[in-house]
């Protein structure tokens, strides 16, 4: 189910940049109501990437928070130390999104990143 998923998913990317390729069009030009495929993009991405960071912050309290109630036990404050560990590792990877969507953008695609 996974790799069904996985496959519908990165077709609709793999067909706009062959037809982008081909010079076909131009993705910069695709426009909708909403505006063009750029801005989808980046309100899409930015969406997601805000997401993941605020869950990351709530993790990091939790962990927190299980760190300081568990009394010296041993399983809870690996149980822990894990989380906040997995939760740094969520943030770090978050922040380097929000560079790599925004180099794309401006130095790959010619989008003008706004902030």
């Amino acid at each position: 189910m996974k790799k069904i998923l996985a496959t519908l998913a990165t077709y609709p990317v793999l067909a706009l940049s062959t037809i982008s390729a081909a010079g076909l069009i131009d993705p910069g030009e695709i426009t909708s109501a909403s505006g063009t495929l750029g801005d989808f993009v980046k309100n899409a991405l930015n969406f997601a990437v805000g997401t993941a960071a605020v869950a990351c912050v709530a993790i990091l309290i939790a962990s927190g928070y299980m760190y300081i109630t568990a009394a010296g036990d041993e399983a809870k404050v690996e149980k822990a130390t894990k989380s906040l560990t997995f939760a740094i590792i969520g943030l770090v990877i978050c922040f380097i999104a929000v560079m790599l969507v925004n180099f794309v953008l401006s130095d790959i695609l010619g989008q003008p990143v706004t902030k």
